[in-house]
């Protein structure tokens, strides 16, 4: 299949294509991380999606926008659990089949959450590369549509649809943190609001170990990691070596990509359950690490950080809570 160039055209299309499917999410601005950075922050809550992560956005523009003999014989995809259930959900809807192949790796709420809206899931290889060819195979030999996490321009336009909300509503955002594993959002982003504003800032935020997107920039070659269980679940797995969109809109618009320690992690997602009253998974809660931790590297005076989403086994959280019971105060 060719590359196909996006743009904001296909991001304004795939807005009106999803409209009936997503949750305009509400950009709220944060009074504690104003007061802490002396910046004017806010935060888009896409754990306020009816799936419970922006992935609905991405999902739901690549499966409406399938012929109706391809939505007859079902969808497949590799996920580490928001994607998938993000499939899970807009097929639930349109009542075709959907399969969700999943490493070892991912946890068993989110694999519940995936049955639960009458997906079948398959737990098949030890890390996300594994599982991906494994549904591969599959769809090949089923004849079913594989729906990447990621690497599809139609995923990653409608992921931009998060950004074009943003600065629909608050066209002086200059700043925005974003969320950084396979790159969908963030090259969504990045097509969505340099589009609109060239001098914007984007700034990539994930794990500390195994981070693909990262450690591929930092290479200059897309470059194999080793997954390491990490409480930001969501932002693990490796990038293929065939990827056709991601990386090169990633590190040709992403201006900088924090790491965030397992620890700092655990703190965001603490914080922003007692200060923000905000039920967050760790992928969902990272991007406020840096705003935390690292004030003094953030510039800009308007800034957005993305909340991705809230699938977190809840006992988890209120473990990770109490351990921090000060972090409103840092």
């Amino acid at each position: 299949m060719s590359k196909q160039k996006i743009t904001l055209k296909n991001i304004l299309s795939a807005q009106k294509r999803i409209a009936n499917i997503i949750t305009k999410t509400p950009l709220r601005r944060s009074l504690h991380l104003s007061e802490k950075t002396g910046k004017n922050i806010f935060l888009k809550l896409e754990n306020m999606q009816p799936s419970g992560s922006f992935k609905l956005r991405g999902a739901a523009n690549a499966i409406l926008s399938l012929s109706d003999e391809e939505l007859s014989r079902g969808v497949i995809t590799t996920s580490a659990g928001n994607h998938g259930k993000a499939v899970a959900f807009i097929a639930s809807k349109l009542g075709i089949k959907a399969v969700i192949f999943v490493s070892a790796l991912v946890p068993p709420h989110k694999i519940k959450a995936m049955e639960q809206l009458g997906a079948k899931v398959v737990v098949a290889g030890k890390d996300q590369d594994e599982a991906s060819d494994n549904a591969h195979k599959t769809a090949e030999k089923e004849g079913m549509t594989f729906i990447s996490a990621f690497d599809d321009p139609f995923v990653i336009a409608g992921q931009g649809t998060a950004a074009l909300e943003i600065l629909q509503e608050n066209p002086d955002i200059d700043t925005l943190l974003v969320q950084l594993s396979g790159g969908g959002l963030m090259s969504g982003t990045a097509v969505a609001a340099k589009s609109i504003n060239p001098d914007i800032k984007l700034i990539g935020v994930t794990i500390e170990h195994g981070a693909a997107m990262y450690e591929s920039i930092k290479a200059g070659k897309i470059v194999p990691v080793e997954e390491i269980p990490s409480v930001a679940d969501a932002l693990q797995g490796g990038l293929p070596f065939d990827n056709k969109y991601t990386f090169d809109i990633c590190r040709s618009y992403v201006d900088d990509i924090i790491r965030v320690p397992e620890e700092q992690i655990e703190k965001a997602m603490a914080f922003c359950f007692r200060a923000e009253r905000l039920v967050l998974e760790g992928s969902g809660a990272i991007t406020t690490a840096p705003l935390l931790f690292n004030k003094q590297e953030i510039l800009g005076e308007n800034i957005t950080a993305i909340l991705s989403g809230d699938n977190v086994d809840v006992e988890q959280l209120l473990e990770i809570a109490g351990k921090y019971p000060e972090i409103q105060n840092i």
